[in-house]
């Protein structure tokens, strides 16, 4: 099963990469990067996960790897045609808790931010009596952010990018 993923990834890192990269994408630097492809985020209880990742957050499993023993190795969900979170089961459970802004986190651009809190709400994710009024702050970057957290605590900070944000100015 290494072999297969030892071959997707030479297959990914040096192939044509044409059903992978995007579109009127220009490398930003001199290596060839265009974009992030995936994230991999190690999970302790994967039917938690698939149910946070796919059922909250609405991302779609694309396919998984199994190991030689058939229990899973890894999970691809899509966020969309160019970029994934891989799921990785086996973790153990964090006693640290909740992730803040500050420590490592996934970070996921949104259209609006507000929309998407109250569809998370629709679909039983449990935001803070105060989550629409602090999502509305904008930050230092010029974005408007929201945390949640996943089953396992690893952080995810939904964006929403105004046009005077940092982020939206520096893009070539």
């Amino acid at each position: 099963m290494s072999k297969r993923i030892i071959l997707f990834t030479l297959l990914f890192v040096f192939g044509n990469g044409n059903s992978f990269c995007q579109d009127n994408s220009t490398p930003a630097n001199d290596l060839g990067i265009q974009y992030l492809g995936h994230v991999a985020v190690a999970v302790s209880d994967l039917g938690a996960a698939l149910h946070f990742y796919c059922d909250q957050l609405g991302l779609t499993e694309v396919f998984r790897l199994n190991k030689r023993t058939g229990s899973v190795m890894l999970v691809y969900l899509r966020v969309n045609n160019n970029n994934f979170v891989e799921l990785l089961p086996g973790a153990e459970k964090s006693s640290a808790g909740a992730t803040t802004w500050s420590g490592p986190h996934l970070g996921f651009y949104v259209k609006d931010l507000q929309a998407t809190l109250r569809a998370l709400q629709a679909r039983g994710y449990p935001l803070k009596d105060d989550a629409f009024k602090q999502a509305a702050k904008v930050l230092g970057d010029g974005t408007l952010a929201y945390f949640i957290n996943d089953p396992d605590g690893n952080g995810i900070e939904l964006s929403q990018m105004l046009p005077e944000s940092k982020e939206a100015k520096s893009r070539r």
